[in-house]
């Protein structure tokens, strides 16, 4: 009987120096292979920049940068009018898009404000919006984390519209898809967002493959 307890707790003893010893090795081996498997996933979400020429620039709300890349690409003709989505929240980037577009010399009838509080209502606003225009194409800004999903959402309610879909990411991003581990901001950035890309999935149907350009 002594004999058996004994063996049990060297059993015990040399199972959990096992378990300790992989996951150490686990771990080591993922901070070795994260230059690897980590950009996979920040280079699936950003969607490759697709621009032309179009009827309408398409900003959508949350962050600076795109009210900047918006107006860089309407001073350089790709369109003769901006769209800023987002004016229904409580974010502040709407009113600030307008005011800062302005300062830079976009006439205030060439801006269109849309009242939305999410991806979703941004893309029910821009495609009844561009469908009752009659536009033929959208160049729509968003950063590159979210591009997967807007432009996905975009497309679906633009589905069998004719209207081509362009897109063009901010280019002075501190960080992007092959370094967003390396900043507490983007990380949760891009785990958000993978959580939101689920939620779409599931909540409206919006297969994360479905958006190439």
């Amino acid at each position: 009987m002594m004999f058996i307890r004994f063996s049990w707790r060297y059993s015990l003893r040399q199972w959990i120096l096992w378990l300790t010893g992989l996951l150490f090795l686990t771990t080591i081996l993922s901070f070795a292979m994260a230059k690897l498997w980590l950009p996979g996933i920040g280079n699936w979400l950003a969607q490759s920049p697709h621009i032309g020429q179009a009827d309408a620039i398409v900003i959508l709300s949350g962050s600076s940068e795109r009210i900047q890349q918006g107006i860089i690409l309407y001073k350089q003709n790709l369109a003769p009018e901006v769209w800023h989505t987002g004016d229904g929240s409580s974010c502040p980037f709407a009113q600030r898009a307008v005011q800062l577009a302005i300062e830079e010399g976009v006439p205030a009838e060439a801006i269109h404000l849309l009242a939305t509080t999410n991806t979703w209502e941004d893309g029910q606003k821009i495609a009844a919006l561009a469908k009752e225009r009659r536009l033929q194409s959208i160049l729509v800004v968003t950063d590159w984390a979210h591009s997967r999903r807007a432009l996905c959402v975009i497309k679906q309610q633009l589905a069998d519209s004719g209207i081509a879909i362009y897109y063009a990411p901010p280019t002075d991003s501190p960080y992007g898809p092959e370094n967003w581990w390396q900043h507490k901001v983007s990380r949760a950035v891009v785990l958000k967002e993978l959580i939101k890309i689920g939620f779409y999935w599931m909540r409206y149907g919006v297969a994360p493959w479905s958006c190439k350009l």
